[in-house]
């Protein structure tokens, strides 16, 4: 089966990637008109390398703004009225029009339009990869007008181009292009044109989906991690919230004994009721810490006191280092040491990092010592947590930020590595190294944010 270009309607394209430098990449504008030439014309080559260095060099949130600057850049270079792209859903696996342009006073097709229930056979033919393209109205099929003219005669151009959009051999979208004020032709040459622009518009999808992707993987990672981590800490959590439930105990006890005694002391009571709302608030806090610990949400970016985040981690692993009895001292400046980071994100990277200092300082039989200290570094924020076990072999300081590389017979070999990625995620570093006397010491460092005045 063929289009009306003559061209068939299942070919199929290669992937493509353009690794040589855009000889037009220097130009950050250009005419439409010379977009329309350079599609239509002998110099496609040079606007290919342009549309796929644009996608290469633009940030990955910002692969959506470039992909309606090209269908704009696109429509208007052919003379046309309209463009659009559809994606598949990730929810209901259908194609949904994602982004939209067109001329004044032309009607474009709506953001969140889902073709399969109002037009089965477009739907039915894009997503079997063939492209539809067509002169006029007239030289569609029967089955469109049986199926989708009631939709589609208020969108319908008189003139249209739609190739599907591919990432490998799946079909992810497609991308389409329409003159709605008078008709016009489509050369076979730029039908496969048009094909291979959906291919690149591809390639920008495919690495928006991998970083997202990733993204969601770090956070499930991060969140297993953060259940690891708890489970390490259950005794000493545990601890936490028995010593004020006991004390809550203890005074409620000792106000009934005051109320059946002859002349209560209400002084007494009014102090013991006061320790309870103290202890009450205390086991809260902890409870209130744990939840918002394992709670599975998107990282939100906001100014904090990173000294802050260091105390919420100590309080986190008190009692454990009471219980392995190590000595964990902390030293910050007064000033407020201001970062933009996600709380509970970074509370997991410092937390592994103390926890794992804990470890290192319970292998050996010397002092069992964990420091942290918060410092500047010109425009950096700093904490570095040092131990005083036997430190790091050097041999291995290259692959213990690897994911699974542990040297703990129990280890998931996942907390330095999920640390990092955290730190790297809010434009930081974290680095490890070999003290000189003994021990080892991790360092995060995180770009200073600038308190306003």
């Amino acid at each position: 089966m063929k289009d009306l270009a003559g061209e068939p309607f299942n070919s199929v394209r290669p992937h493509i990637s353009i690794a040589k430098p855009s000889r037009l990449a220097s130009k950050t504008t250009r005419t439409h008109r010379s977009v329309g030439s350079l599609l239509e014309g002998k110099d496609f080559e040079p606007f290919v390398e342009e549309l796929s260095a644009s996608f290469v060099r633009v940030h990955v949130a910002d692969i959506g703004g470039e992909i309606d600057r090209w269908i704009r850049e696109i429509v208007l270079g052919l003379n046309l009225d309209r463009g659009a792209l559809a994606q598949i859903d990730a929810k209901s696996g259908k194609l949904v029009v994602r982004h939209s342009w067109s001329r004044d006073h032309i009607f474009k097709l709506p953001i969140g339009l889902e073709l399969a229930r109002p037009a089965p056979w477009f739907n039915r033919l894009l997503m079997s990869g063939r492209t539809l393209a067509f002169s006029k109205v007239s030289e569609l099929p029967p089955e469109f007008f049986d199926n989708d003219w009631k939709t589609y005669r208020r969108y319908l151009p008189k003139s249209n181009v739609t190739v599907p959009i591919r990432i490998g051999a799946e079909v992810v979208g497609a991308v389409g292009f329409g003159a709605v004020r008078k008709e016009r032709t489509w050369s076979p040459r730029l039908v496969r044109r048009l094909e291979l622009v959906g291919q690149i518009f591809g390639n920008a999808l495919e690495r928006r989906r991998a970083v997202e992707e990733n993204t969601l993987l770090r956070h499930e990672l991060g969140h297993v991690s953060r259940t690891a981590v708890m489970g390490e800490l259950m005794a000493s959590l545990t601890h936490q919230l028995n010593q004020p439930i006991a004390a809550i105990m203890m005074n409620a006890e000792e106000i009934q004994n005051m109320l059946d005694s002859a002349q209560p002391d209400l002084g007494h009571i009014r102090a013991a009721v006061g320790d309870i709302i103290q202890d009450d608030l205390r086991a809260t806090e902890t409870i209130k810490g744990l939840r918002s610990f394992f709670r599975k949400s998107e990282a939100a970016k906001t100014p904090l006191n990173l000294r802050d985040v260091v105390v919420e981690v100590m309080r986190t692993v008190r009692s454990d280092a009471l219980f392995r009895h190590v000595s964990l001292t902390f030293e910050a400046p007064g000033a407020r040491m201001l970062v933009a980071g996600d709380r509970i994100q970074l509370q997991h990277a410092i937390l592994n990092l103390v926890l794992n200092a804990f470890d290192a300082v319970s292998e050996g039989e010397g002092p069992r010592e964990v420091s942290i200290n918060i410092g500047v570094d010109k425009d950096q924020i700093t904490a570095a947590v040092r131990d005083s076990g036997n430190g790091i072999d050097p041999a291995m300081i290259a692959q213990i930020f690897e994911p699974f590389f542990t040297t703990k017979p129990k280890g998931m070999g996942m907390g330095l590595a999920i640390a990092r990625s955290i730190i790297k995620a809010h434009g930081g570093q974290l680095s490890a190294r070999r003290n000189r006397d003994r021990g080892s010491t991790f360092e995060i460092r995180l770009p200073a944010l600038q308190e306003k005045i």
